[in-house]
């Protein structure tokens, strides 16, 4: 039963690693897409104002 616990531990190490990345993708790609939203709402008001 030593293999399975170094293994194990790996395996959740990527896990972790592979969670993280997710998270800061999405984060990104969130902010990007409130910037754009924002951009053009601003957009929007200057041309009808």
């Amino acid at each position: 039963m030593t293999m399975p616990s170094p293994i194990l531990a790996s395996a959740l190490v990527l896990a972790a690693a592979a969670a993280l990345a997710l998270r800061a993708m999405v984060a990104s790609a969130g902010r990007r897409s409130l910037i754009r939203v924002r951009t053009e709402r601003n957009r929007n008001t200057k041309t009808q104002g």
